[in-house]
């Protein structure tokens, strides 16, 4: 599957009208026109991730739903290495990443 905007605005669509909100309603909450709205439900706009962010947070919803990504089978010693990974300093991550992908290689 190729992600593109479109596909991450059909997500946007369809969580707006699943909870019934109106383009109006929806946009008002986002402190955007309804213009633009239509335009990221339309994949003319990228959505930024703050949006996607505040939308995941407020309808208690993994960020991988607006990507068409499943986290069902993701254990929670992978979402603990995400989280690590996402604390340490920049410097470090290039060379983590490295070393996970060595030991991963070597099996």
């Amino acid at each position: 599957m190729d992600l593109d905007d479109a596909f991450v605005g059909g997500r946007i669509k369809k969580l707006r009208e699943s909870n019934n909100m109106s383009q109006r309603r929806f946009s008002a909450q986002l402190h955007i026109t309804q213009q633009t709205l239509s335009r990221y439900e339309n994949g003319i706009t990228p959505v930024p991730y703050t949006v996607l962010s505040n939308k995941s947070v407020e309808f208690k919803m993994p960020m991988g739903y607006f990507f068409g990504i499943s986290t069902d089978n993701i254990s929670e010693d992978e979402f603990m290495l995400v989280d690590y990974y996402r604390k340490i300093d920049d410097r470090l991550k290039e060379s983590v990443l490295k070393l996970i992908k060595t030991m991963a290689d070597d099996f």
